[in-house]
This record gives structure tokens, C-alpha cells and sequence, in this order.
């Protein structure tokens, strides 16, 4: 039995997470090991690894299921019951699954905004970058990295929107995940990031050394896009409403009725509350200079302005 933390809770895990801190703290959450009758599944439009994942249940008991990888069951907040395809299957890869889209479920039950994202401490605030697949989420998190500072979350950003004036942003684990190319184009060194897992082409680059465990006040939100130019626009209104509302990290199917009304009301509520903005840029590492500066004057605005 493993005891580890991660988005401000504390889990217990009959299976190896190597990618979490460890914890001696009173469990919150349970990852067990079981077998999980499922009801019939439907296609999402999640795909990791190049498997899709496929779903059934509601906020409070939901069913992911992974062909070749394993099933899961996320229930009221606390317990999710993972059954593996196979005995023997890689601990390093069914971690990848464990602590992606099925964790989500147990953080959205406990009435965390979820966001498709990275988040960035910087001083004592955060902000973050969502954006399509290939925007640069990650690259962008990797060369913040770069430059000592702490990436809370690297690919799913978990909010507080019940803390007061300010959303608060939980550390994940520090753990981010990056191409070869983002190796090369960022100066790191290939030789010293372990693959992802065995026979993966990503690379991942951890620095558990002072990794924090307390939430921070969210500053700004960076929706990232190809352009010819570097160039920072704010957004608002609909714009905005909509664009946020596209980065929901887990089964749409989860969104209907009063979820879906609940999820909204949380989106207008995050934008009335941060400032979000749209960065286009070119695909060119150099330009990443140009946005960490752009972003730490922004930081130090907001700091002056508190």
C-alpha cells in the first residue's frame, strides 16, 4: 500500500504511482485494485495514446473504460476501482491512465473546475495555458520549467472556485511530458528524462524537490494558438465563455441537464473573476522568450495592482 499526494489530497493506492509525492497524511482518496462490472460503454472523444476512451455512468459513480489497458470506476468522490486488462501490464503505463482522465472524475465529484491545461506558479500566483492539441501547453510549461520556475500541472489543472475572491489552483505532481523535438528545442538534456514509459517516444522531466502541496491564487488564464506573429489580445463576453467552456478535460456525456447548467454557471463565474487572454504565435522555440517576458510583466502588474 502507497501513500501519496496530489491535488491537495492525500491518496492510497495498492499500485505503484511513481509520478506522485509522497504523503504520511490520513488518506482522502482510495485507488483499489478490483474487479468492475460494467454497463454498456459509449465512444468520448478522449484519446490517449492513440486509444479512445470510452464511458458510462453520471458525476457520482462513472465508468471509464481503456481497450488493452484497463477499466475503471470513479464513485462519490473517493474511491476509484481500477481492474487492469492484464496481470503483468506496466505499472508505468497504467499510472499514465490511473492518474489522467479517471482522477479527474474523483477530483469532479469533490467539485473541482477541471481544465484541459498547464498551470505555472509564478511568485506566489498561477497562471495557465490551455489550448488544442500541438498549441504548446506543455512546451510552454517545459520552458517556464527551464527557467527554475514550479509547474503545478502539466496536463489537467484542478481549481477551487468555492475559496473566497480568488479561484485557487492545486498543485498536480511535478511531472511534464514533452516531445523529442521540445527536448531539443528547449536545450534539454535527452540523456537525463526517462521516456514516459517503456517503449514511449515522450520524454518527461520531474522535479519533485520542494514540489508544494497548498493551493495558489489564480492570476490569468493564456488560451494558446498558431499565428504568424506573437501578439496578446484579452477576451471577454461570449468569446471567452465559449472558448473556456471547449477545455472540459473529461467525457462530455458528464455534461447534460443540471451538470451541464452547473458547469456553465462555474465558467462564468472563473471569467468574472480572472482575466483570460488569447496568444497567437508562431511555431519557433525563440518565441517562447518573448512570451515568458510578456507573461512575468503581466504578473508583476497584477502584483502591483492587487
Amino acid at each position: 500500500m502507497f501513500l501519496y499526494q496530489a491535488y491537495g489530497l492525500t491518496i492510497q493506492s495498492v499500485f505503484l504511482l511513481a509520478e506522485l509525492t509522497k504523503s504520511q497524511n490520513t488518506a482522502n482518496i482510495y485507488i483499489q485494485k478490483g474487479k468492475v462490472k460494467l454497463p454498456p460503454l459509449e465512444a468520448t472523444s478522449i484519446n490517449r495514446q492513440g486509444k479512445e476512451a470510452h464511458f458510462a455512468g453520471n458525476a457520482q459513480e462513472a465508468y471509464l473504460g481503456w481497450d488493452g489497458i484497463a477499466t475503471l470506476l470513479a464513485k462519490n468522490g473517493d474511491t476509484l476501482i481500477v481492474d487492469p486488462d492484464f496481470d503483468d501490464i506496466n505499472p508505468q503505463l497504467l499510472s499514465l491512465y490511473i492518474l489522467s482522465e479517471a482522477l479527474g472524475l474523483i477530483l469532479y465529484q469533490r467539485g473541482l473546475f477541471l481544465l484541459h491545461a498547464s498551470a505555472v506558479k509564478i511568485g506566489e500566483q498561477v497562471v495557465i495555458f490551455a489550448g488544442c492539441p500541438g498549441a504548446g501547453k506543455s512546451t510552454t510549461a517545459a520552458a517556464f520549467a527551464k527557467l527554475g520556475y514550479t509547474v503545478l500541472s502539466d496536463d489537467m489543472v484542478a481549481i477551487d472556485l468555492n475559496s473566497g475572491d480568488k479561484p485557487m489552483v492545486y498543485p498536480a505532481f511535478p511531472q511534464i511530458k514533452i516531445w523529442p523535438p521540445t527536448v531539443e528545442g528547449l536545450a534539454y538534456d535527452i540523456s537525463t528524462l526517462p521516456t514516459l514509459y517503456p517503449g514511449s517516444r515522450k520524454r518527461v522531466i520531474r522535479k519533485p524537490e520542494n514540489f508544494p502541496t497548498q493551493p495558489f491564487p489564480l492570476a490569468h488564464i493564456f488560451f494558446l494558438e498558431d499565428g504568424r506573429d506573437f501578439n496578446v489580445t484579452p477576451m471577454a463576453g461570449n468569446d471567452a465563455f465559449l472558448t473556456l467552456a471547449r477545455f472540459f478535460p473529461l467525457p462530455s456525456q458528464l455534461l447534460a441537464g443540471k451538470t451541464l447548467e452547473h458547469h456553465f454557471q462555474q465558467c462564468l463565474q472563473l471569467i468574472s473573476q480572472v482575466d483570460l487572454w488569447k496568444i497567437e504565435k508562431p511555431k519557433d522555440f525563440r518565441i517562447l522568450k518573448e512570451l515568458i517576458t510578456w507573461v512575468e510583466g503581466k504578473l508583476e502588474t497584477t502584483h502591483l495592482n492587487a
